[in-house]
């Protein structure tokens, strides 16, 4: 049955409804970080959606759920949508279909179930140098993503990750099979991410299983961790927690594998936890972390975090705690100035810090081209596992980083990165070793 006479009663409306019900809608605020505002972004994008009625999309501040459903009710009045924005609106037409109906706009049960497994990916070809290399490894990778929505407010994700290359020694392309615990294999494979998430009260969203924690962009706990976090939006404030049992291969998070990163100064007082003769056997490493971030205007958001790292082999019977602030200040419509601190309780490298300006934003928005310049130093107590390591490799080093990327096309771009004078912080290590440019390229293909 044809919906088109009671959509466009309902586009008819819109105009009377918005002035006099929004202001004293009855639905939840939708928070900034919610999947629907990337579609209507998207969609306003593409000329799908007006807004407001005024040509704005006001992203200063949070959306309702009514104003959403408003313009989804216009996006789907519309005819002649390509078909990757009508499978955008008919997501959002099953998550605001309560809305909708208020608004005299039923949606079909088959709408409602349209779409409810999508799936993503990128494919890339890669290009490395660590400053201490002599030449350049490569790698490709398939990163493929899997979202089902197992209802109108829960959804399930799940991430693999598959990397190729040709592991023929340590100084050459085996850093992903080292990684993955996948030695003299070419090719490498796990399962990334896999947790569900949805709302469990007012402005609260709760996620459980395999997941990369969301606190402060991760510039201090990027581990993946097998637990649960809890963001809780209030206004323009947004409080987060997270704990659980740790992820990544015990080298990058407790031993002193390499002289550039040793955590409490390389200790060899301690015993490793578990029985067999590798002594990996029960690490228990384990972390939590807490954080509130506010946006303060459209302009200034800022974060203060506490974060805590249990590692027996590194720490023993103790613990890790790290304090950390971070910083986005935009300076004009194209520049951002961003950074962060942290300092940790073990008096070795208890200090990291990045401080860097960003043009055009990140490379996954939808600006055509950008880049960034800063300084960062990444002391190895002062860190779980950050997401600021492409140029500088691991924590352990400080340098100049620079970065430029470039859309060739909506699904195709290039990411490079260069860390300049690239050394490492512990002044005897880094006497007898090379130091110099380290470079990371990334050529990108998103599906």
């Amino acid at each position: 049955m044809s919906h088109k006479p009671l959509i466009l009663a309902a586009t008819l409306a819109i105009s009377a409804l918005s002035a006099g019900q929004a202001s004293a809608n009855p639905f939840a605020d939708v928070p900034a970080d919610h999947w629907a505002y990337d579609a209507i972004e998207q969609l306003a994008a593409d000329n799908i959606i007006e807004g407001y009625g005024d040509s704005t999309f006001r992203g200063e501040r949070s959306i309702t759920r009514y104003e959403m459903a408003q313009m989804t009710a216009r996006a789907m009045a519309k005819s002649g949508v390509p078909s990757a924005d009508k499978a955008l609106i008919d997501k959002l037409s099953a998550e605001f279909s309560a809305e909708l109906e208020s608004l005299g706009v039923r949606v079909a049960e088959l709408e409602r179930n349209a779409d409810k497994i999508k799936w993503s990916g990128v494919f890339a070809q890669k290009a490395m140098k660590g400053t201490s290399d002599q030449h350049t490894w490569w790698e490709k990778e398939l990163f493929l993503n899997m979202d089902a929505q197992v209802n109108e407010t829960w959804k399930v994700h799940a991430g693999i990750d598959t990397k190729w290359g040709t592991n023929d020694g340590w100084n050459s392309e085996t850093s992903f099979s080292d990684a993955y615990g996948a030695s003299n294999k070419e090719v490498s494979g796990m399962l990334y991410h896999f947790y569900a998430q949805g709302p469990v009260a007012k402005g609260a969203t709760f996620t459980l299983g395999l997941f990369t924690p969301g606190l402060q962009e991760g510039v201090v706990g990027n581990a993946r961790t097998k637990g649960g976090e809890l963001d809780w939006n209030v206004g323009k404030t947004t409080f987060k927690a997270y704990g659980g049992n740790l992820h990544e291969k015990v080298s990058d998070l407790s031993s002193d594998w390499s002289d550039t990163f040793r955590r409490a100064g390389g200790r060899n007082d301690y015993t490793y936890v578990g029985t067999t003769d590798s002594g990996f056997a029960d690490q228990r490493l384990r972390a939590w972390g807490v954080a509130v971030e506010h946006s303060f205007t459209d302009r200034t958001t800022a974060g203060l975090g506490y974060y805590n790292l249990d590692s027996p082999v590194a720490y023993g019977d103790s613990h890790l705690g790290i304090v950390a602030v971070n910083l986005r200040q935009r300076l004009s419509r194209n520049l951002e100035l961003t950074g962060f601190y942290s300092h940790g309780n073990r008096g070795w490298q208890n200090k990291a810090y990045d401080i860097k300006l960003v043009y055009n934003g990140s490379p996954w928005g939808d600006k055509r081209y950008g880049g960034s310049l800063g300084y960062r130093y990444l002391g190895s107590d002062a860190l779980i596992m950050t997401s600021i390591v492409n140029g500088s490799e691991k924590p352990g080093r400080k340098g100049v980083e620079a970065s430029l990327w470039y859309h060739f096309t909506k699904n195709i771009q290039l990411q490079t990165y260069y860390l300049f004078n690239g050394r490492a912080i512990d002044a005897s290590y880094d006497a007898t070793h090379p130091h110099g440019t380290a470079y990371f390229a990334n050529l990108l293909f998103s599906f």
